[in-house]
């Protein structure tokens, strides 16, 4: 077997080129036999024209196939070649097994395939390398993105980037205004509701407490919920998974925690946690059998979702980073505990938004600068990947300029993560389309090659079958 690996496709191709290889190997030799028997024959008629006194013409000269640029406008005569599937057939007919190129090419001529690529490729990598011109822009470029990276955590921290949140500027989870707002929002609910369906299990859905409010019990089932941390160990307080898990828990009276353990909850005597363990299998299926029962049993447990996790959201302990606490929960909780939730999350999300945005503004007008200098003359490609490895290269400096600015000062906040996300976009896209264009180059080049040859091999045919 050899070192490549190919498709159905071109195993097929492999096949039809090594049945014209057959052929033109035994039309080689069938021309040699040809040809030396009528050089024999030449050669005894020759010596008899001289034994009797003749004088032999003169030999024409070689003839020299012409080339492609002389031949563009001859139009060969037609040939009757066969259809490609007449060829497949063929090839599978008289060459069996599968073909690989190692059965067709010799060692020699895979050196020269080799070095006709590198030779492409070379003058690919000539084209586009960066000139003096370049050089200048890119340093500029360098120059104005280190400078933007390097400020920015600076700027962000004068708007509270990285800050924790302080818990006397929060209510507390029972302000009277969250309950009030809490049962507003409840009674819309099931006025809406009831003009359409009448009551149901719906309605306890609405006022009841969530399953996953309660602590009471877990040391039963061996689990620390760390009391005003529960949030962080219920599913059903993640602002992702809450969707989900919370959902389904309240349709349940279950409780899901971090762990993926979910067990029952009961409400009487009190709300609290059974030793009952569920499968996630059985939470769902139960989850689904719920909303089957009433029309408006799912709908209520998602707006019961819905209305907790806003009501606990601006309270002094506040919602957990989304699924932090599933895949890191040392981090998770490190992070909550310090008074860093999902409302610092989002706040930060968007101040690194920002940065990322301003870099992608940097990054046109320094597109749009080296633009100006195309002379529209070379190709317009080319041109572009000079301008990518401009904007991949600055990029890649300054986002790197971020992350030793945050190793020196031990301080992670002084990392440009816009800049950073930025960088990562740009080393995707920019090696995506440079190496698509170097793609096409090859192949174009190769395509006019191959070219040339088929107009030669098309007027030497011509040649043959004149009629």
């Amino acid at each position: 077997m050899g070192k490549y690996t190919y498709s159905d496709d071109e195993y097929e191709v492999n096949k039809v080129l090594k049945y014209n290889q057959n052929l033109s190997y035994k039309l080689a030799k069938d021309m040699n036999v040809t040809t030396n028997a009528l050089d024999c024959g030449i050669a005894e008629a020759e010596s008899l024209l001289r034994s009797l006194g003749k004088k032999l013409p003169k030999k024409q000269p070689n003839y020299n196939s012409p080339s492609a640029e002389n031949n563009k406008n001859m139009t060969p005569h037609e040939v009757p070649f066969p259809q490609w599937n007449e060829l497949v057939t063929m090839a599978n007919a008289s060459v069996s097994g599968k073909v690989e190129l190692e059965d067709i090419l010799t060692e020699k001529e895979f050196q020269n395939a080799y070095a006709s690529l590198k030779n492409i490729e070379d003058e690919f990598e000539n084209k586009t390398a960066l000139n003096s011109l370049d050089t200048k822009i890119l340093f500029l470029a360098m120059a104005i993105l280190t400078i933007k990276t390097l400020i920015t955590p600076y700027i962000l921290k004068n708007f509270g980037y990285g800050k924790s949140f302080n818990p006397n500027e929060r209510l507390k989870h029972n302000d009277p205004l969250i309950e009030k707002e809490h049962r507003r929002a409840n009674d819309n609910f099931k006025d809406t509701a009831s003009k359409y369906h009448e009551h149901g299990y719906w309605m306890n859905i609405l006022y009841q407490s969530p399953p996953f409010d309660t602590t009471v019990g877990s040391p039963a089932i061996g689990f620390n919920m760390e009391g005003g941390y529960h949030r962080l160990h219920t599913l059903g307080h993640d602002p992702i998974l809450g969707w989900v898990f919370g959902t389904a828990n309240i349709l349940t009276d279950t409780i899901t925690l971090d762990n993926m353990a979910t067990y029952r909850v009961i409400r009487k005597p009190k709300m609290m946690i059974t030793p009952q363990s569920v499968t996630l299998f059985e939470l769902f299926q139960e989850a689904l059998e719920m909303s089957k029962a009433d029309l408006l049993n799912l709908p209520a447990a998602l707006f019961a979702e819905a209305q907790h996790l806003k009501s606990d959201r601006y309270t002094k302990a506040g919602l957990p980073i989304p699924l932090l606490s599933t895949f890191t929960p040392e981090l998770a909780g490190e992070l909550y505990k310090n008074q860093y939730d999902e409302l610092c999350l989002v706040r930060d999300v968007k101040f690194v938004g920002i940065s990322a945005a301003i870099s992608t503004f940097f990054n046109m007008v320094i597109s749009f600068v080296h633009s100006l200098y195309f002379d529209g003359k070379s190709d317009k490609r080319l041109y572009e990947i000079r301008t990518r490895k401009i904007l991949l290269i600055a990029n890649s400096i300054a986002g790197g300029s971020s992350v030793i600015s945050a190793f020196i000062t031990k301080n992670p906040k002084n990392l440009d993560i816009g800049q950073l996300l930025e960088s990562v976009k740009r080393l995707f896209s920019d090696i995506r389309y440079i190496l698509r264009i170097k793609d096409e180059y090859i192949s174009q080049n190769q395509d006019t090659s191959l070219l040339k040859e088929i107009q030669e091999l098309d007027y030497l045919a011509s040649q043959i079958y004149r009629p």
